[in-house]
C-alpha cells in the first residue's frame, strides 16, 4: 500500500515550522478576495460620501430635513430638564383672566396697571410685553398709553413689535418700529417685508423686541431671527431686547458673536427646559391682588395662552404652547450665554471627525469581526459617541446638522451588513460542503455552532490517527468478477467507515481498500486517543461480523489490519486551488501507516503506538515488544486484548451503530 510522506519545502523544513504563510484553498481565492475587498471599500466610500454630503448640505434637502428635525426634536424632549429658571416668570392672560377681568382687547389703562403692579407690588426686575399695541382710536387710551410709554423710556417695560417675513402685496406696514441697534452690525440678519408696530409714543421705548418668527417647513418654531433688517436698520428679537434692558447692554454685538447663527441670522432656540417649568401666574391674580409666589427680581414676560387670542405655536417640546414660552426659552438661553452657563461649543471639526472615526469603526467591525455581538458593540459605541457630541452641540446652541453620522450608520447596517452577511453565508456553505465529506454530521454541526471560522486554516494539532487496510486485497480479488470485487470493496469500506463516523472522527481519505481517519481536528476532544481506539475495536468487530456473513455464503474471510498512532501533525485544507482537501501530514501519519503494515507479521490485527498507549491508562493494552518498522528504528508496539480476528466480546463491548 502507498504511504503518506511528510511534505517539506525546498529548505527541508516541514510546513508551518518557519512561519511560511499557508492559504487554505477552501478559503476564498485571491481573485475572490480582491473582489470582496473592492466591494468592502466601495461600501465604506459610499458611507462616508453619504455622511459628508448630508453634513455639507446641513441635512436641509427634502427627506433629510424631515429626519433631521425629528431627531433634533426627539433629543430635545429627552434632554429637557424639569427645572425652574429663577430669573424668569410668566404672567398669563389666560381664559380665567378674560373671564374675571373682561374680554380682549383690554384697555391700555389696564395693561399699564398690570405693568406697574408687577414692578411695584411684585418687585419684578423688568416687564416684557409679548403684546403689540397699535395706535389707539379712542381718546380714553391716551392716559394708559402715556403711562406705558413712560415705563418704556425708563427701561422698565419692553414692548413688542412684529416684523413680517412673507412677500405680500401690498406690504403690511403699521406704526413706527423702534428699538433699532445703536451700533453697526455686519453679521447675518433676516430681512423683513413689513411690520406691525406700537402706537407712536411707545416706539420710543429704550428696548423694543420683535415677536415675529418664521416657522420651519413643518410649522414648528425651532429658530428665531435674533436680528431683523428693515431698511438698513437692525432690530432685536424680544428675548434679546429684554436681555439688553435687564442687563444694561447697549451693544449686544459681542454676545451675538458668541452665538452660532445660520446664514439668515437665525439662532436655534435651546429648548432645554420643559415649558411648564417656568413660574407662571394669571394676569387676573396680579390685577386683583391675589396671593402670588414671589416675582421679585425676575424678568416677567406677559403673554397669553388663551385660545381666543391665537398666540399658540408648535415647538419640539409641545404641539401647542403659548408663544410667550418660546420667548422665555430664548431669553433663558441668552442669559445662560451671557452668564457663562452654557458650555463652550465643541470644536468645529469634532462632528466630522467623529463621523469619520465611527464610520470606520463600524465598517471594520462588519468587515473584519463578522459577529453580531461585535457589530452590535461597535454600533452602540458609535451611537453613544454620536449622542455625546450631539448633546454637547445642542446644549451649546449650535445650528449644524446632527444626523449625517446616522445616515452613514444606516447605510452600513442596512446595505453593507446584508451584503457581508450574504458573502459570509456563502463561505460557510462552501466550508460545510468541504467538511461534510470528512466529518460526521454531529461533528459538523458542533463545528458550525462553535463558529469554526478558521477550521480550514492549516495549524499544528495533537491528533490520533487510524489507518486501516484489507490484507491481501489483490490476491483475494484476483479471481473475482468486477461486480464481486466492487461489492467486496464497498462492503468492507462500510465496515471501516461507520465506526469512524459514529466515533466522531474525521474521515481523511479512502486508500483503495482502506482508509485514513483521525481524531483531534478540526474539533479537539480531550479523549481523541480513546475515541480512535474505540473506533478501531468497532471496526475489528464489524469485520468479524462481515466475515461470518461471508462464511455463511462460502466466501473467504478477510483480515483487517489497523495502525493507531498519536502525535502532532499539520492539519487543515492542504489541497490546491483546483481541489480542496482537509487532511493531516506529519510523522504520526507515517507511524500509523507503518504499524498497519507491521500487523501482517503479528497475531494482533490492531497495533498501537507507545504515545497512544500512554494516553490510555487502564485500557488493557499490552506490549508485544519492540519491532522494526520500515524506515524507522525499533519501536515498542502495543495491542488491545481480543483483537485477533474474532468479534470483541468483553463487558464494555458495544453494538455497531447503524
Amino acid at each position: 500500500m502507498p504511504t503518506m510522506q511528510v511534505q517539506t519545502d525546498p529548505g527541508g523544513n516541514r510546513p508551518g515550522e518557519q512561519g511560511n504563510t499557508l492559504r487554505s484553498p477552501g478559503q476564498p481565492t485571491l481573485s475572490f478576495i480582491r473582489g470582496q475587498v473592492a466591494v468592502s471599500l466601495l461600501m465604506l466610500a459610499a458611507a462616508l460620501f453619504i455622511g459628508l454630503t448630508a453634513h455639507l448640505l446641513d441635512a436641509q434637502v427634502p427627506g433629510l430635513r424631515v429626519v433631521e428635525a425629528g431627531v433634533r426634536d426627539g433629543l430635545a424632549r429627552v434632554l429637557a430638564v424639569e427645572v425652574d429658571d429663577p430669573r424668569i416668570a410668566l404672567v398669563d392672560i389666560d381664559e380665567e383672566s378674560l373671564r374675571r377681568i373682561g374680554h380682549w382687547p383690554w384697555p391700555r389703562e389696564r395693561l399699564a396697571d398690570l405693568a406697574e403692579r408687577l414692578l411695584s407690588a411684585q418687585r419684578a426686575a423688568l416687564v416684557v410685553f409679548d403684546l403689540v399695541l397699535p395706535e389707539g382710536s379712542a381718546r380714553t387710551e391716551t392716559t394708559g398709553e402715556a403711562r406705558l410709554a413712560a415705563l418704556g423710556r425708563e427701561g422698565l417695560l419692553v414692548p413688542a413689535q412684529a416684523f413680517d417675513y412673507l412677500a405680500r402685496d401690498p406690504r403690511v406696514i403699521a406704526g413706527q418700529p423702534g428699538g433699532a441697534l445703536a451700533v453697526p452690525w455686519s453679521g447675518p440678519a433676516t430681512s423683513a417685508t413689513g411690520y406691525v408696530a406700537n402706537f407712536p409714543a411707545l416706539s420710543g421705548a429704550r428696548c423694543v423686541g420683535n415677536v415675529g418668527f418664521t416657522p420651519d417647513f413643518d410649522g414648528q418654531v425651532r429658530r428665531l431671527a435674533l436680528l431683523t433688517e428693515w431698511r438698513g436698520a437692525y432690530y432685536p428679537t424680544l428675548a434679546l431686547a429684554a436681555m439688553q434692558c435687564a442687563r444694561g447692554v447697549g451693544d449686544p454685538t459681542a454676545l451675538l458673536g458668541r452665538l452660532r447663527l445660520d446664514v439668515a441670522g437665525r439662532w436655534p432656540i435651546p429648548y432645554t427646559r420643559h415649558p411648564d417649568r417656568y413660574l407662571a401666574v394669571s394676569a387676573a391674580a396680579v390685577l386683583q391682588d391675589d396671593a402670588l409666589p414671589s416675582l421679585a427680581g425676575r424678568i416677567v414676560l406677559v403673554g397669553s395662552s388663551a385660545l381666543g387670542l391665537s398666540d399658540r405655536v408648535a415647538t419640539p417640546l409641545s404641539p401647542s404652547t403659548a408663544g410667550v414660552t418660546v420667548h422665555a426659552t430664548a431669553l433663558s438661553g441668552l442669559l445662560d450665554v451671557a452668564d457663562g452657563r452654557i458650555e463652550s461649543a465643541p470644536p468645529a471639526g469634532l462632528a466630522i471627525a467623529w463621523l469619520l472615526l465611527s464610520t470606520l469603526l463600524l465598517w471594520w467591525a462588519i468587515a473584519r469581526w463578522q459577529r453580531l455581538r461585535a457589530i452590535s458593540a461597535a454600533l452602540l459605541g458609535a451611537l453613544v459617541g454620536w449622542l455625546v457630541v450631539t448633546a454637547w452641540s445642542l446644549h451649546a446652541g449650535l445650528a449644524r446638522a446632527v444626523t449625517p453620522a446616522l445616515w452613514s450608520y444606516a447605510w452600513l447596517m442596512g446595505v453593507y451588513l446584508p451584503v457581508e452577511w450574504s458573502t459570509a453565508q456563502a463561505r460557510i456553505r462552501a466550508r460545510t460542503r468541504l467538511l461534510s465529506r470528512y466529518l460526521a454530521r454531529p461533528v459538523l454541526d458542533e463545528l458550525l455552532r462553535s463558529e469554526g471560522r478558521d477550521s480550514l486554516v492549516p495549524r499544528h494539532a495533537e491528533i490520533s490517527v487510524l489507518i486501516a487496510d484489507m490484507e491481501d486485497y489483490t490476491r483475494i480479488t484476483a479471481d473475482s468478477t468486477l461486480e464481486e470485487a466492487a461489492s467486496l470493496t464497498r462492503e468492507f469500506l462500510d465496515c471501516l467507515t461507520r465506526p469512524v463516523l459514529a466515533g466522531r472522527g474525521t474521515l481523511d481519505k479512502y486508500t483503495g481498500d482502506g482508509l485514513v481517519a483521525f481524531w483531534g481536528a478540526p474539533i479537539a476532544p480531550d479523549d481523541h486517543a480513546g475515541r480512535a481506539l474505540d473506533a478501531a475495536l468497532d471496526i475489528h468487530a464489524a469485520v468479524a461480523c462481515f466475515n461470518e456473513a461471508r462464511n455463511a455464503r462460502g466466501a473467504f474471510p478477510v483480515r483487517v489490519r489497523i495502525g493507531l498512532a498519536t502525535g502532532r501533525a499539520l492539519v487543515g485544507d492542504l489541497g490546491t486551488p483546483f481541489r480542496s482537501t482537509y487532511t493531516a501530514v506529519g510523522d504520526v501519519i507515517n507511524l500509523a501507516s507503518r504499524l498497519q503494515e507491521a500487523a501482517r507479521g503479528t497475531e494482533s490485527d490492531i497495533l498501537v503506538s507507545r504515545a497512544t498507549a500512554e494516553a490510555l491508562p487502564g485500557r488493557h493494552l499490552h506490549s508485544i515488544g519492540a519491532i522494526s518498522l520500515r524506515g524507522l528504528s525499533l519501536v515498542e508496539v502495543f495491542a488491545p486484548q481480543g483483537a485477533c480476528g474474532k468479534f470483541r466480546n468483553s463487558p464494555d463491548s458495544r453494538d455497531l451503530p447503524p
